[in-house]
């Protein structure tokens, strides 16, 4: 699991998607930090719907700070940034 990165406003985990090869599995590393989980006992993103092939078209590698893009999953808020950033909340319930 990953460390942290310091910042994200209130987020529960902020990391930079440039550090994995896919933008999937930085997604699944997030979400499973933040709900203290091991990433293969998440779905697979395209069982939500999620195309993992267009997050990498879109996101991996890309610094166009106008691309946003936020989904639910597995209980977190996951927003993706032009920048690189990831952020996953957790949702209220």
């Amino acid at each position: 699991m990953d460390d942290p990165l310091e910042g994200g406003a209130g987020s529960v985990v902020t990391i930079s998607v440039d550090r994995y090869d896919e933008v999937a599995v930085a997604i699944a590393s997030a979400v499973a930090t933040a709900a203290e989980l091991n990433p293969l006992e998440l779905p697979p993103l395209s069982d939500i719907g999620v195309d993992p092939e267009a997050l990498d078209v879109l996101f991996h590698p890309s610094h166009d700070p106008s691309r946003r893009f936020s989904f639910q999953y597995a209980g977190h808020l996951v927003s993706l940034f032009g920048d690189g950033t990831l952020t996953v909340d957790t949702l209220d319930e």
